[in-house]
């Protein structure tokens, strides 16, 4: 499973190195009491949900230490030396801690952040499924409680590029070809934040009908290293929405990279957060910074999360090989019926060529036997077989009886009537026929 979390500096407990940021969504409903805080009196035995709420919520409040010895002279806050202290001396904590629920696991806490303590927060919480693989994805909104402010998260985008030589030339030959040389939306080349925000963010709000005018005022953070050669950057576009109200968009960009062969490979994600008010934007954006920077995960459902994408990818790559089997399974069955095809016309090419050369012989033998008919008569000659020898000889044509001599076979003896051939010692001979000739 990717990490999970808001971008920035966020603390992170039990989720290994390899997690990436959670995005957000809108029009949530939280249960009260995960979103006030838990209690001790209120945390199941075995409820490692609860627990870890209890624990962050711990790790998140304020330490006050009793007044004693050397500060029992002293005042607390501005109260003289013996005055009673009010009936709830608890300070007022700025602060709230607000779970984010997965529905998807019985409303488990997925993480936890900080929120200003007396404003409303929402969530929605879903997951963009590929295939068997579901990314965790969320949005949240606060809002002041005269809702004169307010601070909007919207999704995690994760975007892929890669560049060198082999990445060129491929892109080079689907531009020869007229193909499109980015197919995958998410393909765009890692760019800063202030970029960012003009080209890619800023236009999808006003697709949706959001427009910021008299855009200014733009910051850009120093890059924060991160573990394995990550960066993270930062940076801000001040605007008005309608009506005169303030507006800050701000992006954070977590970004790394690495080398592949001759093509370096970016992987990078943009969190993008719109702060708005009526007041002093500085105050609410700050409320931003601390929500993003104070996120911490459950351990619990990082765990289930990470087996649970781990067997989704299991699946798909499964998924993925029975279609490749079945895709190859079915070029070999075209091959083979095409195959069939082309042995079967060619079996007929084959025959329709062979009735065409016999009909050709045919008409050639046709034409020469025409021929030498027409030469014999021509010249008066006939053709005579032996039937002894089978030979054939030509004789002139005009007798009804031909003999040969068997003493001299060059000897012919033609007569209208016939003779004694076996007195003479001669071989009748006879007359070959037209459709023999």
């Amino acid at each position: 499973m990717g990490k999970v979390g808001l971008v920035g500096p966020s603390r992170t407990y039990g989720t290994g190195s390899g997690m990436r940021p959670l995005a957000f969504f809108r029009n949530p409903t939280l249960t009260a009491d995960l979103a006030m805080g838990v209690g001790l009196d209120r945390v199941p035995a075995m409820n490692p949900t609860r627990t870890f709420l209890f624990l962050v919520a711990c790790a998140l409040l304020p330490v006050v230490r009793p007044v004693s010895g050397a500060d029992a002279g002293k005042t607390v806050r501005g109260q003289a030396k013996g005055d009673a202290l009010p009936a709830t001396n608890a300070p007022v904590k700025p602060y709230r801690l607000y779970a984010i629920l997965d529905p998807d696991r019985e409303k488990m806490v997925a993480f936890a952040m900080k929120v200003p303590s007396d404003w409303r927060a929402q969530q929605s919480f879903h997951r963009v499924w590929d295939g068997a693989v579901g990314q965790p994805q969320v949005f949240v909104t606060l809002q002041s409680p005269e809702l004169r402010s307010q601070i909007v998260y919207f999704p995690t985008t994760q975007y892929l590029f890669s560049e060198g030589p082999m990445t060129d030339g491929l892109r080079a030959q689907k531009r020869s070809l007229g193909l499109p040389v980015v197919s995958n939306p998410n393909e765009l080349a890692p760019m800063a934040p202030v970029e960012f925000l003009r080209s890619v963010f800023l236009p999808r709000l006003a697709e949706h009908g959001v427009v910021l005018k008299d855009l200014g005022n733009e910051q850009t953070a120093p890059k924060v290293s991160k573990p394995y050669g990550a960066t993270e950057a930062r940076g801000s576009i001040d605007g008005t929405l309608s009506g005169g109200i303030r507006a800050r968009v701000e992006v954070r960009i977590n970004h790394s990279s690495r080398q592949l062969g001759s093509d370096l490979w970016h992987s990078w994600s943009a969190l993008a957060s719109v702060s708005q008010t009526e007041g002093d934007l500085e105050t609410v954006h700050a409320h931003t910074r601390i929500a993003q920077d104070s996120v911490v995960m459950n351990p619990a459902w990082v765990k289930l999360e990470q087996e649970a994408q781990a067997q989704g990818s299991a699946a798909n790559r499964e998924a993925s090989r029975q279609q490749h089997e079945a895709t190859m399974a079915n070029i070999q069955a075209n091959t083979a019926a095409m195959t069939r095809s082309h042995h079967q016309r060619m079996d007929a090419i084959r025959a329709f060529g062979e009735a065409n050369t016999a009909r050709f012989n045919e008409r050639m033998t046709q034409g020469e036997r025409d021929q030498r008919i027409r030469v014999d008569t021509i010249r008066g000659e006939s053709k005579y077989s032996d039937p002894a020898t089978g030979e054939r000889v030509k004789v002139i044509d005009g007798f009804n009886h031909v003999y040969r001599s068997r003493q001299n076979p060059e000897l012919f003896l033609g007569s209208e009537t016939p003779v004694d051939p076996g007195a003479l010692d001669w071989q009748q001979l006879q007359k070959v026929q037209l459709e023999d000739y």
